[in-house]
């Protein structure tokens, strides 16, 4: 593997990610206007980065509780390993979801399947479960609740004096 040198605007770009993301509805075009250069040359240069494997994946976080979002309930669904797909399609489709994924056995129903969803109250996020129970088939799942919202924080690779 190759040594990979980055410029200024590289840098900057990384510090950028690293940091919270402009809620606009183009947050890269508020990034290439911060950064004086165009949009579809910050997007090419992440494209860049992420195809050298500078950048491995991106997420995003959501501040449940500076969102208003009061309420959350880990899901664990217990579902036929030939249905995750099809089945983690359909509960990731719902908008009180935020994330869904794959893991080994977990509880006492031994589920594979977990989702996070977003409700304002116990009521709807129990309401919203059995609504995605019911549209997804998968009956066995258990609800593990939030009880505190713990410190978020992205990795840091560069501070302002590196850039």
């Amino acid at each position: 593997m190759s040594r990979i040198e980055f410029d200024t605007v590289d840098r900057r770009i990384l510090l950028a990610l690293q940091g919270d993301l402009d809620d606009s509805l183009e947050p890269y075009a508020v990034m290439a206007r911060n950064l004086n250069v165009s949009e579809d040359e910050v997007l090419g240069r992440i494209r860049r980065m992420r195809d050298e494997g500078v950048i491995r994946r991106m997420g995003a976080m959501i501040r449940h509780i500076e969102a208003g979002i009061g309420f959350n309930g880990m899901v664990v669904w217990k579902v036929e390993p030939q249905r995750t797909r099809e089945v983690g399609t359909l509960l990731a489709s719902f908008p009180q979801v935020t994330h869904c994924y794959e893991r080994p056995p977990f509880g006492e129903k031994g589920g594979t399947l977990f989702t996070m969803v977003h409700e304002s109250s116990e009521e709807g996020c129990l309401d919203i479960v059995r609504k995605m129970s019911e549209a997804s088939g998968a009956l066995d799942y258990e609800i593990l609740y939030s009880e505190k919202e713990l410190k978020k924080v992205s990795m840091t690779y560069f501070e302002e004096e590196d850039v």
